[in-house]
């Protein structure tokens, strides 16, 4: 009996292990079609090229609408020790020092362009170590996802709106809307994943269909 149960738990977690690859799968192929789609239209564009890609400046916002709040903020940042280091010198006795510099995966030349000591030590490194290689590699990174698809899907009854009140859930919706993917689609999908699609402004996501390199690249 216990044999059998044994053979029942591994036959329905590789179901649904399958079942979780299959939402992944259609998921990051919907997505790979959106942001082709929205890469043509952005080329198929007058001027698209030289288009100032911005976001919504939320802390200019909120110093507007509460600058209580904003003030708050700023006390606490500048009270964070090293609040303002981006590029980190690691050293020991004997041995050539190493440096740790704070990216982010974005096109912007603002992010792109390395600073002046940052470059400095790039162009004098034997080894460059970046957070994950398969973004040079589209399909090695879809690989990298199919792998586990657990940690990026709900494989019980949890959905995205279980999680969230109705007004959060109708703003999240609004936003995967205006990216053309469809909430009932995603529904299963964790809200990590589902973050880093609205992060971002749609002119972003453009920019990296199109072939534009983040810094990593």
């Amino acid at each position: 009996m216990k044999r059998v149960i044994a053979i029942a738990d591994r036959t329905a977690f590789a179901s649904l292990k399958l079942l979780v690859a299959l939402n992944v799968l259609f998921f990051l192929s919907f997505l790979v079609i959106a942001l082709l789609a929205a890469g043509r239209a952005r080329a198929e564009t007058p001027g698209a090229e030289t288009q100032v890609c911005a976001g919504a400046d939320m802390l200019s916002a909120l110093q507007k609408d509460d600058p209580a709040a904003y003030r708050k903020i700023e006390t606490e940042a500048a009270a964070t020790p090293n609040g303002r280091g981006l590029l980190w010198k690691l050293e020991k006795a004997g041995e050539r020092p190493s440096f740790l510099f704070g990216t982010m995966h974005m096109t912007d030349p603002r992010v792109t362009a390395l600073p002046p000591a940052a470059q400095k030590a790039f162009d004098a490194a034997d080894t460059v170590v970046i957070e994950t290689t398969e973004v040079l590699d589209k399909q090695k990174m879809m690989a990298a996802f199919l792998k586990e698809p657990e940690l990026m899907m709900f494989t019980d009854s949890t959905t995205l709106s279980s999680l969230l009140s109705p007004d959060d859930a109708a703003a999240v919706n609004k936003a995967l809307d205006a990216r053309g993917i469809p909430p009932a689609s995603v529904a299963k999908m964790k809200p990590w994943m589902l973050s880093t699609m609205v992060a971002l402004p749609a002119c972003e996501l453009a920019r990296q269909a199109g072939g534009t390199p983040v810094l990593d690249i």
